[in-house]
């Protein structure tokens, strides 16, 4: 599982970076304004269409074949952008099919873990995982980055990475669910649902506990303002560079990295021990809190004009988004029964992230097609402000929440002997 999602890490931040300087050079930063609503419409569409079956059947399956779904759907953009027919609008698609690939498969893959570990296991398994997802992700970055100055001295076309995309997709597809065949966790309900029903069972738990009310409010408004401070960022950088696609690339390629080689000392450093401190909602009070930090930074690098103050807003959002937000959202859902576990993420941590690149696009319009570039980043940092409320009720409410019967998990269909079901049990009263 770690080196599936390191795997498609690669594929998903290598391909992002690259098509999306490839789309702001050739459309101005003007477009992403309607390519990132279309981009979590199709992340929301997509996830209804799964909805009835993500948690009913087995996992491995759906994850074959959601990666051969993205690998064909990658392949026939990319043929559209090597034939010329209609190029600015096949590479949006390939922008936007990253940005899915970096949320679905993981969602999927991530959910498959939580299965196959209980909450004891996950508090020191999750964190190795998320540790070889940001190798991952700092591959794909860095050759983003290395690699455009090689390919523009070679007179090779940047875009010519993006075929690395759909050969993982079909990698992964055919290799992770032959090495966990056999696996005893992820066999599904075995029972049709519904879209109403799928729906229903989600959000009975979400609106039964008041906690995680409050965690998917909190994590709407905040993603709201990541995804406008990254519009903001691509922006500021747009204005203050180029229209060059490789120094756009490489900019972007670059505070990227940077941010996701702190992560990675973050996770291996102290990320643990913080979580261990603090506990769970502790460390998702932080994501807010940096969020209103890097608007502000933002504001500051776009009224003055400066490529290092935009590029390190940028960075406050992903450093914490990418480490401790990360792991602490991993160990949340972990407390999700099995049944109900990908259903719940959609809701709390797909959702948000839809919603904001849906409203990212008209909140950042107001900066751009104003001239006043600040706008956006400040109106971000207001929304993350009003996540704190909710994220403070998270921790004072946290511990108490953990005694509610919905967060009870269903025992495994297997033969149990005394020793299994005392066992169990007593996971189930720590759960």
């Amino acid at each position: 599982m770690a080196v599936a999602l390191a795997l498609v890490s690669i594929a998903g931040f290598l391909t992002e970076i690259v098509a999306g300087a490839q789309v702001v050079s050739a459309a101005g930063p003007d477009s992403m304004i309607i390519i990132y609503p279309l981009g979590g419409l199709g992340l929301l569409l997509l996830a209804l269409a799964q909805f009835t079956v993500i948690d009913g059947k087995a996992r491995l399956p759906m994850i074959r074949r959601i990666a051969l779904g993205y690998a064909i759907a990658f392949a026939a953009a990319l043929a559209l952008y090597a034939g010329s027919v209609v190029p600015v609008i096949a590479i949006a698609v390939v922008w936007l099919l990253a940005d899915q690939l970096n949320f679905l498969l993981p969602l999927m893959i991530w959910s498959l873990a939580g299965d196959e570990f209980n909450v004891a296991e996950g508090r020191k398994i999750f964190g190795w995982i998320v540790t070889w997802t940001y190798l991952g992700q700092v591959l794909g970055l860095a050759t983003s980055v290395f690699a455009a100055p090689a390919l523009v001295a070679a007179n090779v076309p940047l875009p010519a990475l993006l075929v690395i995309a759909p050969v993982i997709c079909v990698f992964v597809a055919l290799w992770l669910p032959r090495k966990m065949r056999g696996s005893a966790a992820a066999t599904g309900l075995a029972r049709p649902e519904k879209l109403g029903a799928s729906l229903a069972s989600a959000w009975s738990f979400i609106s039964g506990i008041s906690v995680w009310r409050a965690f998917l409010a909190s994590s709407v408004l905040t993603f709201v303002a990541g995804m406008t401070i990254f519009l903001s960022f691509m922006a500021g950088a747009d204005d203050l560079l180029t229209d060059d696609p490789a120094d756009l690339q490489m900019v972007y390629g670059g505070v990227s990295l940077v941010s996701f080689l702190a992560c990675w000392g973050i996770q291996s450093l102290f990320a643990e021990k913080l979580q261990d401190r603090i506990g769970i909602p502790g460390v998702l009070l932080v994501l807010p809190v940096a969020t209103v930090i890097a608007g502000l930074v933002l504001v500051a690098g776009a009224l003055t004009g400066s490529l290092v103050l935009v590029s390190a807003g940028l960075a406050l959002w992903l450093i914490p988004r990418w480490s401790i937000d990360e792991n602490a959202r991993r160990a949340a859902l972990s407390l999700v029964p099995d049944e109900r576990r990908t259903r719940v993420s959609f809701f709390v941590d797909l959702g948000p992230v839809a919603l904001g690149l849906i409203a990212a696009g008209p909140v950042a319009a107001i900066g751009l097609l104003t001239g006043q570039l600040w706008l956006a980043p400040a109106i971000a940092a207001v929304l993350a402000a009003l996540a704190i409320a909710p994220s403070l009720r998270v921790l004072r409410d946290w511990d108490e929440s953990l005694l509610n019967w919905r967060l009870r998990r269903r025992k495994r269909n297997r033969t149990l002997n005394l020793g299994d079901l005392l066992s169990e049990d007593t996971d189930d009263h720590d759960n």
